[in-house]
């Protein structure tokens, strides 16, 4: 089913910072008064970052396996390090993927 003209106007002209602040503010008593057009734009927004989150996981990956380069620059390396450190922090609680081996508990720890 396709969304309508209607909708899409109304997604339009939502701040989504100002309505993720609501709804985030007082979840038991805005999300309910949420609009179709809220909803729609908020499983969008999901959609478009779990997307992100899953390109960014590629790319953490891609980037540890890689490691370490040939050049001798230390420093270099350091940052990348650090970089993909802070990537990777920020996708955990946004990704089922799990980011550490379990152990026979099923803690990651």
């Amino acid at each position: 089913m396709a969304i309508s003209r209607a909708i899409l106007a109304a997604v339009a002209r939502l701040d989504m910072l100002e309505l993720t602040s609501r709804i985030i503010t007082n979840p038991e008593r805005n999300a309910p008064r949420a609009s179709v057009a809220e909803i729609y734009a908020l499983a969008r927004a999901t959609e478009g970052l779990w997307a992100v989150a899953i390109e960014a996981h590629l790319l953490v990956a891609a980037l540890e396996m890689s490691m370490p380069w040939a050049t001798t620059d230390a420093e270099q390396h350091e940052r990348v390090a650090l970089q993909i450190a802070a990537v990777r922090d920020l996708l955990t609680p946004l990704s089922p993927i799990p980011n550490q081996q379990e152990t026979s508990d099923g803690s990651s720890n």
